[in-house]
């Protein structure tokens, strides 16, 4: 028996409706699916530059604080009376609030008039041209971040400092109220007094603010920072009051030095202070009793950081005489204020890598002795950093110098010989 494959026009056409109505089903399905694919990632894209930059305004709340005492410490911060004049609480800089010509002349005026020079003197101010860029590198965002680490440490170390003291002088006076209380009083009525004395005196709390505050771990481990910095890490309550303090104390010694370039660290500060030791995995037997890769973080045996903890058994009382537990927990703080500074590094990196200065000319003309010169660059140096001595010329006043010399024969000589002096200034607004 034979079967008929052939197909009917009536089987044909229901075959083509039925192909017809699969594909859009397809259709319906499969486009949406590739659009929630392309959409999803957009979105993703879009969170994570959204989280960025969320990032990158935490970032610059944070850095305020450190802002505004590089301006401080360069110069640039206006004082309060000046911006009590100006009515702008809010200036960051000195040329926030007016033209920066006038405030240049106002500055070195101050300069000259506090090293002692004459008030007679040429000032010449004119802007440069145009704009000079600076690169933002990586070193100046790393710089940046310890120098905020230092700002914290030293908060830090100031509070442990204090509640360390308070603790000792609680200590002393127990001891001498103790020694007063046993020399003075008789062995019959001992009893009798401490219990009048227990009824009558406060609490001991009350009595010692200072003994109970320092042995507060939550306070101990967690000073408060100041408003809007970052809160770095603090270490470990273990580890005791006293040791931590002279802790935060050398650390803050040592980040100080390697931000001025004074220490000989191949790397940082803390990246010296630890060394890693890799235990390699093994296989086992067919698998059994395999162990992964292990790292290791150690302090090393030179460092200055065991040894204050070395040193702490002899020192300090109530120091353990095992290290060990000391040694974990300062590590551990370490490394974790190493993952801090490494998380703000990531944040700053979506800074603008570049920025502008406008750059002025000051060319100075005026008259004085050498030690007064030296004054004035002493000053400058250290009180406006803003300000760059780009050229120096000095010559001496043939006429001051003729008129010391009648002097000198008639009087036993002057040492006071005036000088003529052209200093050109580069005054750096940023």
């Amino acid at each position: 028996m034979e079967l008929d494959l052939q197909l009917t026009s009536r089987a044909k056409i229901l075959l083509g409706i039925l192909g017809v109505v699969l594909l859009s089903l397809l259709v319906m399905q499969g486009v949406p699916a590739f659009y929630r694919l392309f959409a999803n990632q957009s979105a993703e894209a879009k969170r994570e530059q959204l989280l960025n930059a969320e990032n990158l305004v935490h970032a610059a709340e944070v850095l305020k604080p450190v802002e505004s005492e590089i301006y401080r410490a360069t110069g640039l911060a206006p004082t309060e009376e000046q911006q009590t004049r100006s009515g702008n609480q809010r200036a960051v800089t000195l040329f926030d609030t007016q033209l920066p010509e006038p405030i240049i002349r106002a500055r070195v005026d101050a300069l000259v008039k506090r090293a002692g020079i004459q008030q007679n003197y040429q000032l010449l101010t004119k802007p440069g041209t145009g704009k000079q860029t600076q690169k933002l590198t990586i070193q100046n965002r790393e710089r940046l971040v310890l120098y905020l680490y230092l700002k914290y440490i030293e908060t830090e170390e100031r509070e442990l400092t204090e509640m360390a003291e308070q603790a000792a002088e609680a200590d002393t006076y127990d001891m001498l109220m103790d020694a007063w209380l046993s020399g003075t009083e008789s062995e019959s009525d001992t009893d009798e007094k401490v219990e009048e004395t227990d009824e009558a005196a406060p609490p001991e709390a009350e009595r010692t603010p200072g003994k109970s505050e320092p042995m507060d771990g939550a306070q101990a481990a967690n000073p408060t920072p100041p408003e809007g910095q970052w809160e770095f890490a603090s270490m470990s309550e273990t580890i005791p009051l006293t040791i931590r303090a002279k802790l935060a104390g050398y650390i803050k010694s040592m980040v100080t030095q390697q931000l001025r370039g004074a220490t000989d660290f191949g790397q940082g500060f803390f990246e010296a202070q630890v060394l890693k030791v890799t235990t390699p995995a093994t296989p086992g037997i067919f698998g059994i009793g395999a162990k992964p890769a292990t790292v290791e973080v150690q302090l090393r045996r030179d460092s200055g950081l065991l040894d204050i903890l070395m040193h702490a058994p002899d020192e300090y009382a109530e120091t353990p005489t095992d290290t060990g537990e000391l040694q974990s927990a300062l590590v551990k703080y370490i490394e974790t204020i190493q993952e801090q500074r490494v998380t703000l590094l990531k944040q700053l990196a979506l800074a603008p890598p570049t920025y502008e200065t406008q750059l002025y000319t000051v060319e100075m003309k005026f008259k004085t002795d050498l030690e007064k010169l030296v004054n004035l660059n002493h000053l400058i140096e250290t009180n406006a950093k803003w300000l760059t001595v780009r050229d120096l010329r000095i010559s001496a006043d043939k006429q001051a110098s003729r008129t010391g010399a009648q002097r000198g024969r008639g009087r036993g000589g002057d040492n006071a010989t005036n000088l003529n002096v052209d200093i050109l200034l580069i005054a750096r607004i940023f």
